[in-house]
């Protein structure tokens, strides 16, 4: 009895491993590989940004409506080429991890101020960037936060205000 015993836990065990694995693949696979916004729902964005999704997220309390960039492909495109972000407030940069990946404004036509979030939304850092329209990544300046951050929030120059990031309220 005792045998079967140390078999049946090791069944057991391996079974909710197995089980363990399967919901992380699906949770992955089904979140497109991307990284989370975990206090806002984001939904498809319409023309002209329909490479992105929008959400509504809190800033200092105020309720901003942003395009989400989720992906290397959409973080990387930002706001390069934007000249009116009507009816949209900015754009928020998500990472699935702590991050340092700086930012430039190369081919981006208007100033931005950029605030970078700590993971439980608090401010680490802010600065406002500078129009780079002809220039590119190698040759435009690089803006980086002085701490590792896991969201960036871009919005027009003077538009930033202070305050942690979260949920909207109902």
């Amino acid at each position: 009895m005792r045998r079967n015993t140390g078999f049946v836990i090791a069944a057991v065990v391996a079974a909710a491993s197995l089980v363990g694995i399967i919901v992380l693949i699906v949770t992955h696979v089904g979140s497109g590989g991307s990284p989370m916004l975990p206090f806002a729902a984001p939904q498809p964005a319409p023309a002209p940004f329909t490479d992105f999704r929008a959400a509504r997220v809190a800033v200092g309390g105020k309720c901003l409506n942003v395009l989400v960039a989720t992906t290397d492909a959409q973080r990387s495109q930002g706001l390069r080429e934007v000249t009116n972000l009507a009816p949209y407030d900015g754009m928020i940069f998500v990472y699935a991890h702590d991050t340092d990946t700086h930012f430039t404004m190369a081919n981006t036509k208007i100033p931005l101020d950029i605030t970078w979030y700590a993971s439980n939304g608090s401010p680490v850092d802010h600065t406002t960037m500078q129009p780079c329209p002809n220039g590119t990544d190698a040759t435009c300046p690089a803006y980086a936060s002085k701490h590792k951050y896991r969201y960036a929030l871009e919005r027009p120059a003077g538009a930033a205000g202070g305050g942690a990031i979260g949920a909207c309220a109902a």
